[in-house]
């Protein structure tokens, strides 16, 4: 006979797969709506042979539609973060913080309106991905599910997983790629307690898609049968590259990020600059606007000339950094797959190359996968990604040298991941675990101690002494004005009294902590500490506060840790 808790359990585990199964259904729901509306939007502007206006100049044919376009879709985005009242558009990044924060709770309004300013960034012609979005949308989703619930005890990041696998299920038509991602990218690390939530999400996102859905896998490819030793050299170049691809794609991201603050642009006026640039841009060189997926298709599956690809790559990189540095909003994962596509399609330019026209598909696909993997932080989820847009295990061995390659270089160079590096700006380091995060965000101001023994300068040595015995304490703090900290004082040293004057027996470079410090500084601090108690103080005014002892941050420590480990068990 069942005992009432394994009963309880088995209703949990029940409810959540039933939740992820939902979580599936919405997310890929929207995901479809989301994917083809934007794709027709987009190609019924910008590729339809009927909506054109043309300028000439010096013989030069320039289209106009992009600068019309383009233009006011970025103000629009200006617009829609003003009258929100949004800091910033939220994305990947968030959804990996949520997951790992001990709430997990995303900001309802912030990725309602992110999810908008995706769509219109993409159908306006940015130069942005789609999944990012969608990805940060699934995650939304999960948590106000979540917290609608009547089970009380359904995990967050499980939740928040199930939404992220269903999205990238969806978007790609992959579901063991959603899988994985959830897993690599998001919660980082394997856990069994998630892995039939996440499968179920994914696996329903999938059939939505494929069965019920209108929209197939974006980059679907006819696989083709080669001899590794053909491309193994081609395959060791495409690693280093991509790597450098990756890198100044990251970095360029970052640093125009940074611009609008330093020029001090108002929210609304930064993405105009975006669409300035994508307008300007499409006017000449269209091919690099919005999401290039059938520019991609056509490099993989024809031999470009060179001069055209590096245009595309060079172009795509700087393109893609504006309008995400300037307040345009989208996704990496598309970019990132069109960068590396068009450098497998260089590198098998190059006199070392096969001359096999096959091969051209086999080296864009994993130039494709090892600068993807290296942006986001994935490196099985894309081995993963191109077995399954391939159907071809050959394909996704060819990918694994790349793949490898690139990411070790950019994780010794640059850090995990784009996603990593967004929040380490923000004071958080993922890398260092749940625990770092929460004991991060958790201020002393929280834990302090108002009982403690104080003293005035005027205090003699033998009253300060009784007064310590009486309180069965060893230290106290001599205060002027009641509140005024001037330094602190040990029984032991008061005991070996030299003098009668309080004053001179105040500790020297004592340690003292500002109310709005984490806990995670004291505890670095105390590896250094000896001592009861540590004194609160005001940093501006000299106030102290009060006290917080050093049982009592441990504790707090040994609470969190055991709090994550129950977690991680059930």
């Amino acid at each position: 006979m069942f005992k009432k808790t394994n009963i309880n359990a088995i209703r949990d585990s029940l409810a959540l797969l039933l939740i992820a199964a939902l979580i599936g259904t919405i997310v890929s729901f929207v995901a479809q709506l989301f994917i083809i509306s934007a794709k027709n939007i987009y190609e019924f502007i910008f590729q339809n042979k009927d909506f054109i206006l043309t300028y000439e100049i010096n013989n030069l044919s320039l289209n106009l539609i992009p600068l019309i376009i383009c233009i006011p879709s970025s103000a629009l985005v200006g617009m829609l973060m003003y009258y929100l009242k949004l800091p910033r558009w939220f994305g990947p990044a968030d959804t990996i913080y949520a997951a790992h924060h001990k709430a997990g709770i995303l900001d309802l309004k912030g990725g309602f309106g992110s999810t908008m300013a995706s769509f219109i960034s993409i159908s306006g012609g940015a130069s942005v991905g789609i999944y990012g979005p969608l990805v940060h949308f699934g995650a939304t989703v999960s948590s106000f599910i979540r917290r609608q619930t009547f089970i009380p005890k359904i995990p967050h990041d499980i939740i928040i997983g199930s939404g992220v696998a269903a999205a990238i299920s969806a978007g790609f038509g992959a579901p063991l790629a959603g899988i994985i991602f959830a897993h690599e990218t998001v919660l980082r690390h394997f856990s069994m307690r998630a892995v039939a939530a996440l499968a179920i999400a994914s696996m329903v996102a999938n059939y939505s898609a494929t069965e019920i859905g209108l929209v197939s896998p974006p980059l679907l490819l006819t696989a083709i049968s080669f001899e590794m030793s053909e491309i193994l050299t081609s395959l060791a170049l495409i690693g280093p590259f991509a790597a450098l691809v990756a890198i100044m794609f990251m970095k360029s991201m970052i640093y125009l990020g940074s611009l609008p603050s330093k020029l001090k642009l108002q929210i609304w006026q930064a993405p105009i600059i975006a669409g300035f640039a994508c307008g300007l841009c499409g006017m000449i060189f269209s091919d690099i606007l919005g999401l290039g997926t059938d520019t991609l298709i056509s490099v993989i599956t024809n031999e470009q000339n060179l001069p055209y690809l590096f245009a595309l790559l060079i172009g795509k990189l700087i393109l893609t950094s504006i309008c995400i540095g300037f307040g345009f909003f989208g996704g990496t994962f598309s970019p990132a797959l069109f960068l590396g596509g068009v450098l497998g399609a260089i590198i098998f330019q190059l006199p070392i190359t096969s001359t096999n026209p096959d091969l051209l598909s086999v080296l864009s696909v994993s130039g494709m996968a090892a600068v993807s993997s290296s942006v986001i932080g994935a490196p099985i989820t894309a081995i993963i990604l191109v077995l399954e847009l391939t159907g071809s295990y050959e394909y996704a061995i060819a990918a694994t040298f790349p793949i490898v390659i690139c990411s070790f270089i950019t994780s010794r160079t640059f850090g995990n991941s784009l996603f990593d590096k967004q929040l380490i700006s923000r004071g958080v380091a993922i890398t260092k675990g749940r625990e770092q995060i929460l004991l991060n965000e958790l201020l002393i101001k929280n834990y302090i101690e108002k009982k403690f023994t104080k003293f005035n300068s005027n205090t003699s040595v033998e009253k300060a002494i009784k007064l310590l015995t009486k309180e069965k304490t060893t230290e106290g703090y001599i205060l002027s004005n009641e509140s005024i900290y001037i330094g602190k004082i040990s029984l032991l040293n008061l005991v070996n009294k030299k003098s009668s004057n309080l004053i001179d027996y105040i500790e020297t470079n004592p340690l003292i902590i500002d109310p709005n410090s984490s806990l995670i500084f004291v505890i670095k601090k105390l590896s250094k500490f000896v001592g009861e108690s540590i004194p609160i103080v005001n940093k501006k005014t000299n106030e102290m506060i009060g006290i917080i002892s050093e049982n009592n941050v441990l504790k707090e420590y040994l609470d969190i840790s055991e709090e994550i480990n129950q977690i991680e068990k059930h």
